[in-house]
C-alpha cells in the first residue's frame, strides 16, 4: 500500500506550514505569560479556511476529504509554536463546527457554518460537569419542554473555547427514563441568550493561549429548532464529534512533535 502523499495533499501542507510558520508565531512567549487567546489570529486562520477544513465549499468551508483534512492539521500542528491556538482551533473545528455540519438542518447549517468556517464564530461543545466527564450518564443539566420549546438549566465544567464562545452545543438530558442512549439532546445556543453565560475561568500549566471554562445555564429558553441532530439524538451527535476528534486533533500533535524532535536534533 502506497502511504506517499499526494502532489495536491503535499501542496496543502507545505502552504499551511509556510503560513503558519509566517504569520501565526509572533509574540507566542508573551500570549502565554498573559494567557491571551488572539482573535485577530483566530481571523487570520479564517481566511485560510481552517476552521471549515472538510466543510463543503457552498458552506464556506474547503472541502477537504477526512485524510486531507488530518494532513491540514498535521501541517498546522507543525508550523504553528502556539499550541493553544491549534488546540483552540482543533476543538471548535472537530466538536463543534463537524456536527453542525453533519447533524444540522439546512436552516441551522447556512445560518451558521459560512461565520463559523470564516473565524467571525468561535465554537464550543459543552459536555463535561462539575459532577461528571464524559461520563453522560451522570449528566444533570436538564432541559424542559415548555411551549414553544426547552428550558435548560444546568452547568458545564472545563470547556475549551468556553470564556470566548459565540456559539455552543450544549447538552442536556431531556429524558432522564432513557439515558444516555435517546435521553440525551444537543441545542445550539448563541452568546447573549438570557440566562446563558461564561461563568469562571481557569488557569493552566499548559495550552494558556486557549482559554478554558465554565458555562451557566439558569432557565435558559431555547426554541425547537435550536436542536441539533433531533429530539433525543445527542449520543449520535457527541460520539460522532468525538471520532473526528480523536483522529485529527491527534494529527496537529504529531506535527508539533515532528518539529520538536527536528529543534532538539
Amino acid at each position: 500500500m502506497d502511504f506517499s502523499l499526494s502532489d495536491e495533499q503535499r501542496m496543502l501542507r507545505d502552504t499551511i506550514v509556510r503560513f503558519a510558520s509566517n504569520e501565526l508565531n509572533k509574540g507566542i512567549q508573551e500570549r502565554d505569560r498573559e494567557q491571551a487567546f488572539s482573535r485577530d489570529l483566530w481571523l487570520k486562520c479564517g481566511e485560510m479556511r481552517l476552521q471549515g477544513l472538510p466543510v463543503p465549499e457552498e458552506y464556506g468551508g474547503s472541502g477537504l476529504d477526512p485524510l486531507s483534512t488530518a494532513i491540514a492539521l498535521e501541517a498546522f500542528g507543525y508550523g504553528c509554536h502556539d499550541g493553544g491556538l491549534v488546540f483552540s482551533l482543533c476543538a471548535h473545528l472537530l466538536s463543534c463546527v463537524v456536527p453542525i455540519w453533519k447533524y444540522g438542518t439546512d436552516g441551522q447549517k447556512a445560518r451558521y457554518l459560512p461565520r463559523l468556517c470564516n473565524g467571525s464564530l468561535i465554537g464550543v461543545h459543552a459536555m463535561t460537569e462539575p459532577g461528571s466527564g464524559s461520563d453522560a450518564f451522570s449528566m444533570s443539566t436538564r432541559a424542559k419542554a415548555v411551549d414553544g420549546g426547552f428550558r435548560i438549566n444546568g452547568t458545564k465544567m472545563f470547556i475549551s473555547n468556553g470564556p470566548i464562545a459565540d456559539l455552543v452545543i450544549a447538552f442536556a438530558v431531556t429524558n432522564p427514563e432513557k439515558g444516555y442512549y435517546g435521553g440525551i439532546t444537543g441545542f445550539l445556543l448563541e452568546k447573549g441568550t438570557p440566562g446563558f453565560r461564561a461563568s469562571q475561568k481557569f488557569e493552566k500549566m499548559g495550552l494558556r493561549t486557549s482559554p478554558l471554562g465554565e458555562l451557566v445555564f439558569e432557565d435558559v429558553f431555547v426554541r425547537e429548532d435550536a436542536i441539533l441532530g433531533g429530539l433525543g439524538g445527542g449520543s449520535t451527535v457527541f460520539t460522532h464529534a468525538m471520532d473526528w476528534e480523536r483522529t485529527c486533533l491527534f494529527a496537529s500533535h504529531v506535527g508539533a512533535m515532528e518539529r520538536l524532535l527536528e529543534t532538539s536534533t
